[in-house]
């Protein structure tokens, strides 16, 4: 048995500072409920609530610190917990699936991490199974190595001697399997479309401050100035573009910067932030499926990124299950990267597309939606609202280039499947992994004989899913036949019969 151990002190500021975020919409309302001069002592009590709250919630972190302990006892993870009534759980080695570090603002300055313990039951709660919320790294290394050395010797059910003296252990070998450099990381801002979501980011928030600019009068003088000179006008995009290009390219380098994939046994382990650093860690069994995610701006530069997704996690944090392995990379250089990890997957493959009758259907949907918008804005804001009708050619576009996209691939053991939004997405999906496979057909679709097949994995609450529209019925069919346990039994006695021959 270990001794109990008590969360660096720090823990007490963070969690006030975790409290304080969760409560941050009440505290805004206290501040704005009063904006006006005080003319009495109740003038003032908005900002004493605010005051009071504040104090709480840091005396309430600390007690939460002081009430929490973890120890090592008899192959278990043990914590005590609990601010009015104490809790205990035992987690024990067997099912820790994966330690995840983080190493925040608060944490690099004092070389403290943030531990996640996940589990293969982390999935169905709302949070990881435990959280160490700051110790030392010294402290977190000694865990992991106390735990991956117990699975060992579970996984090997007993303890390996040599002239009566137990083995020492020596440290697994991580092989480097990819590293981000600073210009991957600049194309990569640069074609994610990060500059304008800036932009966008910018005009939502002025947009909430439309009692304080005069929005009709600085549109009415950015006319002026438009018409004062073109040449001035587009320099003037011109550089407000590119300060949201660098806003774009800062923001990157603090979420990637140092992004690393590492291959450590049977385990993956991806280091990545600037200011906060986050290690993951997804054990190879637990991946369910890959993505390759194409937007149009990387497509014709053969540039993809790689998502996998991981079963269990908890589900308030998306990252735990749906996790960028390669944020952009060119597709032709994941092959090597990925059969060294996943030798099992097949990731070129021929693939069978969606039947010609299905074109007019990709066309249909995207024209009436288009229409949908176009009507009520030429109506209402016109004559400028007829520009609106640039959306018909560009849905016509859209739609073809969802046909042309569209394919699906059957093996052995692994469904390949082929679609667009507006960015190209592959699925790679291995048959025991498919948690189901269905088709669905509407009235329409009937008529054309065509059908929409989807396929579902473990990953969240509710899986992961993917579906290709308006596939041949005879394709969809097929599909249901690779999937079903006929085939299997099908499969078995053909192999027999001709071990038999």
């Amino acid at each position: 048995m270990s001794e109990e151990k008590r969360l660096h002190p720090i823990t007490t500021v963070i969690n006030a500072l975790k409290t304080i975020k969760e409560a941050f919409i009440p505290i805004v309302i206290l501040v704005f409920i009063n904006r006006g001069e005080a003319e009495s002592i109740l003038d003032y009590l908005p900002y004493l609530i605010m005051g009071a709250m504040i104090i709480l919630f840091v005396f309430l972190g600390i007690i939460k610190w002081w009430r929490f302990k973890y120890w090592i006892e008899e192959g278990e993870l043990r914590i005590e917990q609990g601010l009015f009534v104490k809790k205990k759980r035992y987690i024990p080695f067997e099912r820790i699936q994966s330690l995840n570090y983080t190493e925040g603002v608060l944490h690099r300055p004092l070389k403290l991490v943030k531990i996640k313990v996940e589990t293969a039951g982390s999935s169905s709660s709302l949070e990881s199974e435990a959280e160490l919320t700051a110790i030392t790294k010294q402290e977190a290394d000694e865990l992991n190595r106390i735990i991956a050395a117990a699975k060992k010797r579970l996984k090997e059910e007993n303890v390996e001697i040599t002239d009566g003296e137990e083995v020492v252990e020596q440290e697994p070998e991580a092989h480097i399997l990819y590293q981000m450099s600073p210009r991957d990381l600049i194309v990569m801002a640069t074609t994610s479309g990060g500059a304008g979501v800036v932009i966008g980011g910018i005009l939502i928030f002025l947009s909430q401050f439309g009692e304080i600019i005069p929005y009709e009068a600085v549109f009415e003088e950015l006319i002026d100035f438009v018409e004062a000179g073109f040449l001035l006008a587009g320099i003037v995009a011109v550089f407000v573009f590119f300060i949201a290009w660098l806003i774009a390219v800062g923001l990157t380098f603090l979420r990637y910067a140092h992004f690393t994939v590492k291959l450590v046994e049977n385990d993956l382990i991806i280091t990545r932030g600037l200011l906060e650093k986050k290690q993951t860690t997804v054990p190879l069994k637990r991946i369910q499926g890959i993505t390759f995610d194409q937007n149009v701006m990387r497509e014709p530069f053969g540039y993809t990124s790689v998502t996998i997704e991981s079963a269990g996690g908890s589900v308030l944090e998306k990252d735990s299950n749906a996790i960028r392995l390669l944020p952009m990379i060119r597709e032709k250089e994941t092959y090597e990267i990925l059969n060294r990890i996943l030798p099992d997957y097949h990731f070129k493959t021929e693939f069978t597309g969606v039947p010609k009758r299905a074109l007019k259907r990709y066309i249909f949907w995207k024209l009436l939606f288009a229409l949908v918008l176009i009507v009520p804005v030429s109506y209402f804001f016109f004559p400028l609202g007829l520009i609106s009708l640039i959306f018909i050619p560009i849905a016509i576009v859209l739609g073809l280039w969802q046909y042309k996209t569209a394919g699906w691939s059957a093996s052995r053991d692994q469904l390949t499947l082929k679609f667009r939004g507006i960015s190209k997405q592959i699925v790679f999906l291995k048959k025991k992994r498919i948690q189901s496979l269905e088709w669905t057909q509407t009235y329409f679709q009937k008529r054309g004989d065509v059908a929409t097949i989807h396929a579902t994995i473990k990953s969240y609450t509710s899986g992961s899913h993917s579906s290709i529209s308006h596939i041949a019925k005879e394709d969809a069919n097929l599909m249901m036949d690779w999937y079903s346990p006929e085939a299997e039994v099908k499969k078995v006695h053909t192999l027999s019969g001709a071990e038999l021959q």
